[in-house]
């Protein structure tokens, strides 16, 4: 006797074997696995974080893998150094480097130069350009990181330097108060101190440590806390009193960087308010006014 399955049936048979298939799998990963309860505390080595990088920018570095030499080469010392520059103000986004940048745009240039150049001989210049703006990928990711950087650098600058303020006052020299501050505080910018102090403990004058760090960023707060820091130094001012007046200077530079923003966000907001209403106020408009009108369109329309 052949019993015949209706399609809904089957499915259902089908996801129930499913089921059981992982149910005994999950099962017998349970009883094989030791307790997370054990009679002392194992602390687990730090996991390999997993590769997080675009999936374009994967292709892009793979393709132009080969080149990568080539085109370092060919870019030249004073120009990797700019690179190298860009690379650091970004905070090393995907653990990039001047090798890496060099093969993504190698695989950028002929990935979707290739592709452009296909729809542009095809007669579609429209789609050609889409497809070369691509091109521009990596250098507008590090232009995005870098400007998030900078704004999370200019939100927590002025607690830093209250700390700062605090932890020099308590009578630790101004090398080992910003280590502890820096170690205690999470961020971007006590990742900036913190490089900043490996810099100078690799032998690097703290004048010229600050001033890598001030060309690395290009926050202006940032910027007029070195020079205030740096001028502090040689004449020989209390270094309490000015961390505490350049932390109430970047307060007040805070709160006029956020009223700029407002502004700034406020035309914006408007455009986009303006955009999605006025199609639907005009159309409810214009369709109370024709019924209101009893216009006869049968003359149109026949």
């Amino acid at each position: 006797m052949n019993i015949v399955l209706s399609p809904a049936l089957t499915l259902v048979v089908g996801l129930a074997g499913a089921l059981s298939v992982a149910l005994f799998f999950w099962g017998a990963h349970l009883v094989t696995r030791k307790s997370d309860m054990t009679g002392e505390f194992i602390i687990e080595p730090p996991k390999k974080k997993a590769d997080e990088t675009f999936i374009l920018h994967r292709i892009t570095e793979l393709i132009g893998r080969p080149f990568g030499p080539v085109v370092v080469e060919w870019l030249g010392e004073e120009r990797q150094a700019k690179i190298q520059l860009r690379i650091e103000s970004a905070g090393r986004p995907e653990g990039l480097t001047v090798q890496r940048y060099a093969q993504r745009k190698a695989g950028e240039v002929l990935l979707y130069g290739g592709i452009g150049l296909f729809f542009l001989v095809d007669g579609s210049p429209i789609f050609a350009a889409v497809i070369l703006a691509f091109g521009l990928l990596t250098d507008l990711s590090l232009y995005s990181a870098t400007r998030q950087r900078q704004e999370e650098i200019q939100k927590q600058l002025p607690d830093f330097l209250d700390v700062l303020a605090v932890t020099v006052g308590s009578g630790l020299a101004f090398r080992q108060a910003l280590s502890r501050v820096s170690d205690s505080m999470p961020g971007v910018l006590a990742a900036e101190f913190r490089l900043t102090l490996h810099q100078m403990e690799l032998g690097t004058s703290r004048r010229e440590a600050f001033s890598a760090m001030r060309r690395r960023n290009s926050n202006e707060s940032l910027g007029r806390f070195v020079t205030a820091l740096q001028q502090a130094e040689e004449l020989g001012a209390p270094l309490t009193q000015t961390l505490q007046s350049i932390g109430q200077d970047m307060r007040r530079e805070d709160a006029q960087y956020l009223r700029r923003r407002a502004q700034r966000l406020n035309p914006r907001v408007t455009g986009i308010t303006a955009a999605t209403m006025l199609p639907g106020l005009l159309l409810l408009i214009g369709g109370g006014m024709f019924f209101g009108s009893d216009i006869d369109l049968s003359a149109i329309l026949g």
